[in-house]
């Protein structure tokens, strides 16, 4: 049997026990309300089996389908190890900081050219009017 042909054998099979938890879970919480709260632990627990199940079959969708993480990175998990994978994720986020800081002095400077333009605009009204800032 293929990886991906288990994964999605898996995926399909987490899914219709997650359906047929959550119908359970819904028929215990209707006898819950008509027989009195003496089902409302195994509904709770069937709920929670619900959760698990389509936690399952999105895991195992996730597989079928190929798609990763954003970050996760499988070249850099094969060759470096823990310790290295930390020292690089901190300093990808001193660098996305770095870059964040510029692009803010950059944007407060064009807040002030545009205020200073809009200052020595001659069309400008000398009154405030209802478009003005």
């Amino acid at each position: 049997m293929n990886e991906q042909t288990m994964h999605r054998a898996l995926m399909i099979a987490g899914a219709a026990l997650a359906i047929i938890s959550a119908s359970g879970a819904v028929l215990l919480l209707i006898l819950t309300f008509t027989n009195g709260l003496w089902l409302i632990i195994p509904t709770v627990l069937l709920a929670i089996a619900t959760v698990a199940c389509g936690w399952v079959a999105s895991y195992f969708g996730e597989r079928y389908s190929g798609h990763t993480k954003v970050f996760t990175n499988e070249i850099e998990r094969e060759v470096l190890n823990r310790k290295q994978r930390k020292e690089l994720r901190t300093a990808r986020g001193d660098l996305v900081m770095q870059r964040s800081l510029v692009e803010i002095e950059n944007e407060r400077d064009n807040i002030v050219h545009r205020q200073i333009e809009a200052s020595h605009d001659p069309n400008k009204p000398p009154h405030k009017t209802r478009f003005g800032d």
